[in-house]
């Protein structure tokens, strides 16, 4: 397992409260759950996004995990003065983890900093930290900062089922086996049914799959639609783990809910190696799913010629088309033979999963049912806004259909087509009445799924029918605060004029300004603020929208605000002016913009630092030179007492630290 893997096993640890010797777990702030779905995904980048505001406005768990990430070179090379740099931030906040990380990466430096390692470990110790016992001491070389952390430490079950699942998926085989350990791991599922060994047998993690095989997998287990780990295995080409799953006893001819078996998997992904494994198996190519393909289709489709011959020397033959009938179906037949495509399923069902408003009367004059269900749950109205017309949903809510009946997923007929982004049946639902907020039992309201997920069309459409402009998800965003981020100006515009709160706050205290500011909206803020927004309104981390403009690099939003009279020198909890921020970020257009407008040159945050301090550790030259031409002092000092040519020598930037002296 690479370097992202083992970091991401280890930032989900730190994030889910792990438990060190003589140190409470950190509690599961609230404001790191976007972070840690973001690890958990793998998405680094969007969890730094994620991080850096947080950490920029002064949250010492934010600092020290941002720290780590520089560390660990997990959206780029490894970055250690970057990590010192958060860290030294975290721990002089009194955060005992980063202290002691801050001594490991001292003592490991080259050359190493023997002194400060000390010091800080001194310090962690303070704060009330014990290193287990493996690990290094800050007098010799660290190990990976992951060995701070194990797997085996983790003591959150959810964290711990995710951990186990990440090491299954990236055959981190010494993980599985620590983790497998908890019997309760092993054949434990996600909602779609998927457990650790089909996610091994999806990636193709043979040492994985074999652990598992040996802690007691359940070898046959198929997700919520049928697909067992042989198929999944079959389809990443992984001749290892399907020999492994067969020994096992896996089902060669098992099928999932289609009828698929994984030799059509392994066909339609043309994996030669896999097919011979699986007819050695008894594999039949004989075998037809729901479609009557057969695994030969697959291979001729997908054009892998040498497995189509292999299939044909077995015997398979490919489909035979039925001929087509011109006439409109005035009844739903059923095949007489056991491999029947709708077998099962209600003749409304069927009907309305069709665009044969013929079939649909026959079928409605014969008083079908119309609360009934398909067999995975999806109701019948619901099922015709995913796969039919506006005209037979029309006839289906006419004819008594319930609109509000969710699938088992808990979508409603109306977010079923917002997800699917069919307008159409939108247009067609609202025209009758349902309900522009959707069902009781939605996960989401219709109106917050559509500006999540960009469909501007659909957007106005709920908003003309009226739908409720402030409903909210779990962390209290609403749609205008989505679409403000994503800069659809039209829907913003449209949002208001139906009565949206321009000034509306989440969770974290932000406002639809806020993420317009942050993503660097220039038409967006500059509508926002013509219809009233605050431009002074700080979030929980005391982070305005100015200062979220800084943070995104937004000339144009920095000056939109400014000129709306945003307070050029609003600072952070952790007393972090735009100035600085922008300094730290050796934004030069931006601290340009934030001098004329009189900010602060001498502004000190909670550690002391001025811009100009800020600009001598990045070894910023030409930003350094900007800040004494506006006459930043090189008297002050920071709380370590350093003046911002102590800072320039002791970071051996030999030209800054004179050019500082001398001014």
């Amino acid at each position: 397992m690479g370097r992202p893997e083992r970091a991401a096993l280890w930032l989900l640890a730190l994030l889910s409260g792990v438990a060190l010797a003589a140190v409470s777990p950190p509690r599961a702030d609230e404001h790191l759950e976007p972070v840690k779905a973001a690890v958990r995904l793998k998405n680094f980048s969007e969890a730094l996004r994620t991080l850096r505001p947080l950490a920029e406005g002064g949250d010492a768990e934010a600092q020290y995990i941002l720290g780590t990430f520089y560390l660990n070179g997990l959206t780029g090379p490894p970055d250690a003065p970057q990590a010192r740099a958060w860290l030294e931030k975290a721990a002089n906040a009194g955060h005992a983890r980063a202290a002691f990380s801050l001594a490991n990466l001292l003592a490991s430096t080259d050359p190493p900093d023997p002194a400060a390692a000390e010091r800080w470990l001194n310090r962690a110790r303070e704060l009330g930290f014990r290193a287990p016992a493996a690990a290094a001491s800050a007098g010799g070389r660290s190990a990976a900062p992951a060995s701070l952390l194990p797997a085996a430490q983790i003591t959150d079950p959810a964290a711990r089922r995710e951990a186990f699942w990440l090491a299954a998926a990236s055959d981190d085989v010494p993980t599985v086996k620590l983790l497998a350990a908890h019997p309760e791991l092993v054949n434990d599922r996600d909602d779609f049914g998927r457990g650790a060994l089909a996610r091994a047998a999806e990636t193709g993690a043979q040492g994985a799959v074999g652990v598992l095989l040996q802690h007691g997998a359940a070898v046959d287990t198929p997700d919520s639609a049928g697909v067992t780990p042989l198929m999944l295995a079959a389809a990443s080409g992984d001749a290892a783990s399907v020999t492994a799953l067969l020994k096992a006893g896996a089902r060669v001819d098992a099928a999932d809910q289609r009828g698929n078996t994984a030799l059509m998997y392994a066909a339609r992904a043309g994996k030669m190696p896999v097919v011979q494994r699986l007819l050695e198996a008894g594999a039949s190519p004989l075998l037809r799913d729901v479609q009557d393909w057969s695994a030969l289709d697959f291979a001729e489709t997908s054009g892998a010629t040498e497995v189509a011959a292999r299939l044909r020397e077995r015997g398979a033959t490919a489909l035979h088309r039925s001929p087509i009938i011109e006439t409109a179906p005035t009844t739903v037949q059923h095949a007489t033979s056991a491999r029947d495509l709708y077998a099962g399923w209600p003749d409304a069902a069927v009907a309305a999963g069709r665009d044969a408003p013929t079939l649909l009367r026959a079928v409605l004059s014969h008083g079908a049912d119309l609360t009934v269900a398909t067999p995975d749950g999806t109701p019948v109205l619901g099922w015709a806004a995913l796969n039919s017309s506006p005209a037979t949903v029309a006839l289906l809510l006419d004819a008594g259909a319930p609109a509000g009946r969710a699938d088992r997923r808990g979508s409603s007929p109306l977010l079923l087509a917002v997800d699917n982004g069919r307008d159409d049946i939108v247009g067609a639902l609202l025209a009758h009445g349902v309900s522009a907020d959707g069902g009781h039992d939605d996960a989401e309201a219709p109106l917050l799924a559509a500006a999540k997920m960009g469909r501007a069309t659909a957007v106005r459409a709920l908003l003309a029918a009226h739908a409720h402009v402030e409903v909210r998800d779990r962390l209290g965003t609403s749609a205008l605060m989505v679409l403000a981020h994503s800069g659809d100006l039209d829907s913003v515009r449209a949002l208001l004029e139906a009565g949206a709160a321009v000034d509306g706050v989440d969770k974290a205290g932000r406002t639809a300004l806020w993420y317009a500011a942050r993503a660097g909206r220039a038409e967006v803020t500059q509508r926002l603020l013509a219809s009233g927004a605050d431009p002074q309104h700080a979030d929980g981390a005391g982070v305005t929208p100015l200062i979220a403009a800084t943070l995104g690099g937004s000339v144009a939003v920095t000056e939109a605000l400014l000129t709306k009279g945003a307070q050029v020198d609003a600072h952070t909890a952790g007393g972090d002016t735009a100035l600085l921020l922008a300094a730290n970020l050796g934004a030069l257009p931006l601290i340009e913009r934030l001098l004329a407008h009189q900010a602060d040159k001498d502004a000190q945050n909670a550690f002391g630092d001025t811009a100009l301090i800020i600009a001598s550790r990045n070894g910023n030259l030409a930003l350094v030179r900007r800040l004494l031409a506006a006459g930043a002092s090189t008297l002050l000092r920071n709380k370590d007492r350093f003046t911002a040519a102590d800072v320039a020598a002791a970071r051996s930037f030999g030209e800054l630290a004179s050019l500082l002296k001398g001014a």
